[in-house]
């Protein structure tokens, strides 16, 4: 999926600038299950007696999602930015000076030397990225790297009480993100600044609960 942004460097060559959309995602997998659990009248456990009566009705179901990273762009932040468009809206793209390598860390996504972090956690490394003097257009592409996946269960315990023949009482017990993984969002991409490549905030919220009742009649 490919795309071409308003604001690229240089406003006379667009066709320089084409390059994955902001929204590409190469592979996604989602899976998703209902189950009814084995217990209560006419079932293998508990089907008779009290236990009957408290396990019986209830099912689960759940969703797993997983999908690859938004792409995203280095630049070489606002003020070389200016220097390009004094409005501000050309991207400031660096010199490539060689390959790219994503260290997977939230304090070190993408390699960077002026990030202390990446120096510690990648010391073997070298920066593959120059910043450009002012004015001058970088020769790097637009979201050449991508940041982090998204890795994602959710899942629900529900159990129905009729109400005579006029209606339903449905219980809901509700849990996204069962597994607490944290979704990270992108990198801070400014290769300028001294936190490039830090992780600073989330893409999803952490594991959240819910109940709910719903009466249909």
């Amino acid at each position: 999926m490919r795309a071409t942004p308003e604001h690229p460097p240089d406003g006379r060559n667009y066709a320089a600038w084409y390059s994955l959309s902001d929204f590409d995602i190469p592979h996604r997998i989602s899976a998703n299950y209902v189950y009814e659990l084995p217990f209560g009248k006419g079932k293998t456990f508990a089907n008779h007696g009290i236990l009957s009566s408290i396990l019986g009705g209830f099912r689960t179901s759940g969703v797993y999602t997983y999908y690859s990273g938004h792409p995203f762009t280095v630049n070489g932040g606002g003020w070389l930015g200016t220097a390009l468009d004094p409005y501000g809206a050309a991207t400031a793209t660096v010199n490539l000076i060689g390959k790219p390598t994503l260290v997977h860390n939230t304090d070190c996504w993408f390699y960077a030397a002026q990030n202390p972090q990446c120096r510690a956690n990648a010391p073997n490394l070298t920066d593959a990225f120059s910043l450009t003097a002012p004015g001058v257009i970088g020769n790097s592409g637009r979201n050449t790297l991508r940041g982090p996946h998204t890795n994602v269960f959710d899942a629900a315990l529900l159990r129905e009480f009729p109400i005579h023949e006029i209606a339903n009482l449905e219980f809901r017990w509700e849990v996204f993100n069962v597994s607490n993984t944290p979704l990270f969002g992108q990198p801070n991409n400014n290769f300028s600044s001294g936190a490039a490549g830090q992780i600073t905030t989330l893409s999803g919220d952490p594991r959240v609960m819910q109940l709910a009742l719903r009466l249909s009649y």
